[in-house]
């Protein structure tokens, strides 16, 4: 659903030369209406006609205002809303719910969904903090077992947040594999699935990576893992 309203607002905020013609196109039509409503109920003579001009001059009036309101709205969006809406590159753009780029999901008529693997560095080298309600892994624990379907739990809850991505790699020389993404603040809740049983049993790191409101990865949290076959 968030991500629906963001779609929503950044199309409000991407067309808003296009919007703005509309509505102001809108309200020449009413304002034409309310000028010929009022000349009708100035040269009406009977009751019955300056009823019906009365009734046309309150149809117009009520357009325009809601017209006006419109591009209020519109101006409001574009000034106060977008500058905080999460840049597309900082959306990953796959919703905490239904999580369809997952490493591991069972085969789908359209084919496996293909991991995005990123640089290969040393293990030696990583650098990670694990912070409590404010970027945590909660389940797994570190140095647990995991099997088939694993829902994450965690928080993600750092300064000028814009989305987050999990990610999985063997130990030794890492090779981070994205996992999926969201784009809400988490605090010790579901942070979406892992499918493990494609993957060799073994010993894994999995990663928790916050994104700020630009797109630039902030500093994650890792634990170490080890995936077994299921009963």
């Amino acid at each position: 659903m968030e991500e629906i309203l963001n779609n929503v607002l950044r199309g409000l905020v991407t067309y808003n030369v296009g919007i703005f013609i509309v509505l102001t196109l809108g309200i020449l039509v009413y304002a034409r209406k309310f000028l010929i409503g009022l000349r009708e109920w100035q040269k009406a003579v009977f009751g019955l006609e300056r009823t019906l001009a009365e009734r046309k001059l309150v149809g117009a009036t009520t357009g325009m205002t809601l017209l006006i309101l419109l591009i209020i709205g519109e101006f409001l969006v574009i000034t106060v809303v977008g500058p905080r809406l999460p840049s597309p590159e900082a959306d990953i753009g796959i919703n905490e719910e239904t999580f369809e780029t997952v490493t591991g999901t069972p085969p789908s008529d359209e084919g496996d969904p293909i991991p995005v693997p990123t640089a290969t560095v040393g293990q030696e080298s990583l650098i990670f903090e694990c912070i409590e309600g404010v970027i945590e892994i909660t389940y797994p624990e570190d140095g647990g077992e995991v099997s088939g379907t694993v829902e994450l739990m965690g928080s993600v809850n750092v300064e000028g947040f814009g989305s987050y991505k999990y990610e999985y790699s063997t130990t030794g020389a890492i090779n981070w594999t994205t996992i999926a993404a969201g784009n809400s603040l988490k605090l010790d809740e579901s942070l979406g699935f892992w499918y493990t049983s494609s993957l060799v049993p073994g010993n894994y790191l999995l990663q928790l990576v916050p994104l700020d409101n630009t797109g630039e990865e902030l500093t994650p949290c890792i634990i170490g893992v080890e995936v077994v076959s299921e009963e």
